[in-house]
């Protein structure tokens, strides 16, 4: 059973990495400066809710981002959108969700969907797509997203 405070961080981990792409040291390439301390303060927040605060700063570098990246951010930015939708309808508040314990208060269809799209954020697609964004923000902008 996936645990949400296991895959939070991870995902946040994973999230975090993520970096600029190919359309020069303009545009894109900014958008990452821009965002690197909002984005380097949520990777070392100790609060499990901090990535929904990234979620603006990741629309706009989805939005930056150049063709060869657009469907890796609109992975990222779906399913961390997905997670923060399920956990919104169920008026739970990610810094203080406890797999062990909330999940008594919560009806059974709002917890599986938490579970499941914690699960979706944490799995082999959305990492790979992370993956493939550091790698372009190294290779083109010399920049990660985060410090």
């Amino acid at each position: 059973m996936s645990r949400l405070p296991v895959l939070l961080p991870v995902a946040l981990a994973a999230a975090l990495l993520a970096g600029c792409g190919g359309d020069g040291p303009s545009g894109y390439c900014e958008a990452v400066q821009d965002h690197q301390r909002e984005l380097s303060d949520a990777a070392a927040s100790q609060d499990p809710g901090a990535i929904f605060d990234t979620l603006d700063a990741y629309r706009d570098l989805r939005s930056s981002a150049p063709r060869d990246l657009e469907d890796e951010w609109s992975q990222v930015v779906s399913r961390l959108e997905a997670l923060q939708d399920a956990l919104d309808a169920a008026d739970v508040d990610p810094s203080t969700y406890d797999p062990e314990t909330t999940p008594d208060t919560l009806p059974a269809a709002e917890r599986r969907a938490i579970e499941a799209a914690a699960r979706n954020l944490g799995d082999q697609e959305t990492v790979t797509a992370m993956a493939g964004i550091e790698q372009q923000a190294l290779d083109v902008c010399k920049t990660p997203l985060s410090q």
